[in-house]
């Protein structure tokens, strides 16, 4: 018998795995944490984009297709990351509109790549309503950083638990800041990330 999953409740899942991990301890929790967190911010993002997809250019508007939500082996077990916003791409479009661009090479068209960066983060502040400030996204790389260490390369990684731990805040805010508060879902998720910041507070 086949089981549907929507978005939010597969991001709901993830925020609770999340509060899970944070409430212990150790560097493989700290996976765990990022792991899912990062999860969650990817779809939430998302379910808060893809509904204003016709907005975009038609380069930015091929990463927010709706798909078939039944799984196909064929295509689903070829599927690679650059058919979706990396976390990269998707920060630096949640950035404040002045900010530096993080990956010029992402920006396409006859604009030059300042002018169409700038436009697009404008576009994204009025969806999501608000953007990235310069001290959240350092903080945010930071556990871009260590999610890219702990869980997409091979090799060993030393990592400060304590002051990585202490930036942590900064993806439970983006996740509030994608959370659309129209949604029967809303307080379940908002009730998640609550969880997370008192782990985070213990």
């Amino acid at each position: 018998m086949s089981t549907a999953v929507t978005p939010l409740s597969n991001a709901l899942d993830s925020l609770e795995r999340v509060a899970g991990d944070l409430e212990a301890e150790g560097p493989l929790k700290l996976k765990g944490a990022l792991a899912w967190g990062w999860h969650a911010v990817g779809l939430l993002a998302y379910v808060r984009l893809q509904p204003q997809r016709q907005l975009f250019d038609a380069w930015v508007q091929d990463y927010l297709h709706q798909g078939e939500p039944a799984l196909q082996l064929e295509r689903d077990a070829r599927w690679e990351e650059r058919e979706r916003l990396s976390f990269l791409e998707l920060l630096d479009l949640l950035s404040a509109e002045q900010l530096s661009i993080l990956k010029p090479e992402f920006y396409q068209g006859w604009q030059d790549r300042t002018s169409r960066c700038q436009g697009l983060r404008r576009q994204m502040a009025q969806i999501v309503g608000g953007s990235v400030n310069e001290g959240q996204r350092t903080q945010l790389l930071v556990l871009l950083a260590a999610y890219h260490r702990l869980i997409r390369l091979p090799a060993g990684v030393v990592l400060d638990l304590p002051s990585t731990r202490r930036t942590f805040p900064a993806l439970l805010d983006l996740a509030a800041l994608l959370v659309d508060r129209s949604t029967p879902e809303a307080g379940a998720l908002l009730g998640a990330l609550e969880r997370c910041r008192k782990a985070l507070a213990a």
